[in-house]
């Protein structure tokens, strides 16, 4: 017979941290029959030998599959990892990701209800010192409408009724969400679950990475053109995150400065359209981790990075003629 449930994992590069995540889903209680599925996404590390020795040990029902080639985004490690097994329900998690001891038997339970199940994800707090002004970590405490599969589970039905995810997507965003929306249009219902928690972790502060990371929102904008309903998640409707507005705004402000910095009309306006932003960051929504002198000192690099989303967002809508600022 086959499990009740299934853990499909897409891996990449992080033969160091599978050893923890299997360890962590070794640990779950109040559920045994369950296998995890791990697929290794094209590593050039060690991550397929540690792979194999993982799936040796009896203590958990582990499969390995391998793909030849990273493409960039998990959506096709993800197929496999699902098809792969027979079991009616599948929970998706990732490789920087430490799964509570009842979040499985959590997913289940809801999963008996609804056909799609979000459960919480918060930043490890055992990585409590790595936060900084440009640690990546995830934060997810409500259904936000994006529906990312480090915690989340369908029911095998609906991933076949989907074909699974779009593996049309380029880079690491949106083929999620676009699941999760294409299945709600099919009828398919959700839940969200607080008691299935999943520990994220927080990547150290890289100002050089943060900038490099940007370029993958260019295909937010795809996501929104083919599902417009994800816009009630935005800052507002063609706003993703309020920080962009006022970033926007203040490159254009500066820009108007430089181009006659000899006329006091563009100082004025150019100030004026600058001060929300730095009221912003220093005020409203500071940089993690960043104290009230050290967020005045931080300001180039957050508007740098700020504005690296926004032209990432802008060339994508060009790209997929749907604005997303």
């Amino acid at each position: 017979m086959p499990p009740s449930v299934a853990v499909v994992v897409p891996t990449f590069n992080r033969a160091t941290r599978l050893p923890r995540l299997v360890a962590a889903l070794a640990a779950q209680q109040g559920i045994a029959d369950f296998e995890v599925v791990v697929v290794d996404d094209g590593s050039t590390d060690d991550t397929w030998a540690v792979l194999n020795e993982l799936a040796a040990d009896p203590s958990l029902t582990l499969r390995a599959e391998r793909m030849q080639e990273n493409r960039g985004n998990p959506a096709a490690a993800r197929n496999v990892g699902w098809r792969a097994t027979e079991a009616a329900v599948i929970a998706f998690t990732d490789d920087d990701c430490v799964p509570t001891p009842r979040w499985l038997a959590s997913l289940l339970d809801s999963s008996e209800r609804h056909d799609i199940v979000e459960g919480r994800t918060v930043p490890d707090p055992a990585q409590r010192e790595a936060r900084g002004p440009f640690s990546r970590t995830l934060d997810v405490s409500r259904d936000t409408g994006y529906y990312p599969t480090c915690n989340i589970a369908y029911r095998r039905a609906v991933l076949a009724a989907m074909d699974g995810f779009d593996e049309q997507f380029q880079r690491m965003v949106g083929e999620d969400t676009d699941l999760a929306w294409r299945a709600i249009k099919a009828g398919a219902t959700t839940a969200f679950d607080d008691r299935a928690v999943v520990h994220h972790d927080v990547t150290a502060s890289d100002f050089v990475a943060a900038m490099r990371d940007a370029q993958r929102w260019r295909d937010a904008a795809l996501v929104v053109r083919r599902h417009p309903e994800v816009r009630a998640s935005f800052a507002s409707r063609y706003v993703w995150r309020e920080a962009h507005q006022f970033a926007l705004a203040a490159v254009v402000g500066i820009a108007a400065i430089a181009a006659s910095p000899r006329s006091r009309r563009s100082w004025l306006a150019g100030l004026g359209l600058a001060a929300p932003y730095v009221r912003y960051r220093t005020a409203v929504a500071p940089l993690p981790g960043a104290g009230p002198r050290r967020r005045w000192l931080l300001l180039p690099a957050a508007l740098a990075v700020d504005s690296a989303e926004v032209a990432a967002c802008l060339v994508g809508s060009a790209e997929h003629r749907s604005l997303v600022i």
